[in-house]
This record gives C-alpha cells, sequence and structure tokens, in this order.
C-alpha cells in the first residue's frame, strides 16, 4: 500500500458518529487529533481534501441530556443542536494547525439533483481553492433517509462520485472487511483487496454487520459506487495513532477496493 496517495489529487475522508463521538456523548479528541494530524499532512503534499463526518445526533443528544430512543422529528431537532458542537470541535482542532474550514450539510435529493451538485461540487471547488476545507454532513433536520445514508458512507461515495475523487477513505471502527466476524488472533481473516464486488464479496459484510462492526454493509455499497466511477476505496481503522498516513506503509492492516483506471 506503500504511495497510495502519490497519483490521488482529490481525496474524501469519512469519519462515523461511533468513531468521533464517545459512548457519552462527547467528542472523542483524540481520535480527532488523530486524524486531523493526517489531513494537515496531506494538504502539505498539495492533496484537495474533503471530509464527510457524522455525529451530530450523537452530540446533540448529550447537550440536551435526552436518551437514544428518539423519534425522527426528535432527531432532526437534536441533530440542529449537535451540528454546532461538531463543527466547533472540528474548528478548534484545524485551528491549532491555522486552517480553516467551512461547513456543508447536503440532503440525499442534493447529490441527485443536476442543479444542486453541480451547486455543491461549485462550492467545495471555490473552498479549496480558498484553503477552507469543507467539511460535510447530511442535513439531517429537514432529511428523513438519514437511516438509508448508513452513517454518512454512501453519502460520502456520492459526493466522491461528484467532485471525481481519486480515493475515498473510510475511516471505521475495524480494520477492513473480514470473511469473518473479527477475531483478535485471526488476522488472516482480514480481505486487503478487491478488485470486484461479487455476492460473496457481499455476504461477508453481511456477516460483519450482525456484529454491528463498522456498518459494513454500507461501506460495500458505497465502495461499489466508487469503483464504477473510478475512484478507489480504502477502509480501515481511525483508532491508530496515524490512521490515514499510515497507508503509506506496506503491512498497515486495511482493504482496498481498487477501482479500474
Amino acid at each position: 500500500m506503500i504511495n497510495t496517495f502519490k497519483a490521488s489529487k482529490k481525496i474524501v475522508i469519512k469519519i462515523g458518529s461511533s468513531l468521533l463521538t464517545n459512548i457519552d456523548g462527547t467528542v472523542n479528541k483524540l481520535v480527532l487529533s488523530n486524524v486531523v494530524m493526517d489531513i494537515v499532512w496531506l494538504i502539505k503534499k498539495k492533496k484537495d481534501l474533503v471530509i464527510v463526518s457524522s455525529g451530530a445526533i450523537a452530540l446533540g443528544r448529550k447537550k440536551l441530556d435526552l436518551e437514544d430512543n428518539l423519534t425522527l422529528n426528535e432527531s432532526q431537532a437534536v441533530a440542529a443542536r449537535g451540528q454546532i458542537e461538531l463543527m466547533t470541535a472540528w474548528k478548534k482542532e484545524f485551528a491549532k494547525h491555522q486552517k480553516e474550514v467551512a461547513q456543508i450539510l447536503l440532503s440525499p435529493s442534493d447529490t441527485e439533483n443536476k442543479k444542486s451538485s453541480k451547486n455543491a461540487v461549485a462550492t467545495i471547488d471555490h473552498l479549496i481553492n480558498f484553503k477552507c476545507i469543507p467539511i460535510i454532513n447530511e442535513n439531517d433536520t429537514t432529511s428523513s433517509d438519514e437511516i438509508k445514508f448508513g452513517d454518512n458512507d454512501i453519502l460520502a461515495s456520492r459526493i466522491a462520485k461528484m467532485i471525481g475523487a481519486d480515493h475515498l477513505i473510510l475511516l471505521s471502527n475495524v480494520d477492513g472487511l473480514y470473511k469473518k466476524p473479527p477475531n483478535q488472533n485471526k488476522d488472516n481473516n482480514l480481505v486487503r483487496e478487491v478488485k470486484s464486488i461479487t455476492n460473496k464479496i457481499r455476504s461477508m459484510a453481511g456477516e460483519a454487520s450482525k456484529l454491528g462492526k463498522g456498518g459494513m454493509i454500507s461501506k460495500i455499497k458505497a465502495a461499489e459506487i466508487c469503483m464504477q466511477s473510478n475512484c478507489s476505496v480504502i477502509i480501515t481503522s481511525g483508532l491508530k495513532n496515524d490512521p490515514i498516513k499510515s497507508l503509506t506503509r506496506k503491512n498497515t492492516k486495511s482493504t482496498r477496493f481498487i477501482a479500474k483506471k
């Protein structure tokens, strides 16, 4: 996996709420710090970066002291509160590296509508030109399709397709796709490389998702969308000290979905 990003110009990085937030509904500051440091490292290498970040509902629920059994409308309201906390966390962490960030909220229809998607791409391109890092989340306050987006995996894949990204990196709480449910003593079950998504690959994702490990089914669907658009995908754990930079090292655990160029 050495030189994974050498030929890549545009990279989308997605981080889910289960990785970015703690069980108590607070920001996982260590994970955030590690991810931001790696993103800054990529920017120094002249890469165009877009972040897709979940976490608004989890953070908002904590701030409003609510349980997790919320109705759709309650979740939408909670997301409005939590989005402030989410962006504040990103802003503060990037400020340590003298980097500016901007918020973009997209609904599922925005990625499918020709005019809306064109406007979104123009906004993203201008922010990158302004040296301001776009941070995108689903517009939970108005959308009723949140579950369908699979914790933003599908959203990230659609954005990668929209902007013509070379790579999508899905940071997870597991190292990648496993042939069988992950076992700490059996790393040989990790699928290192996928060149086409078959029913066998999909069934592996189903087994992983039954245990709630990484929401792998939505990640496979995201990879399929990207590969059809000549965008390669990497699933790796975001719990490492340098989750993105480590992908340039040969033995880093991950699953690579290689798009045909």
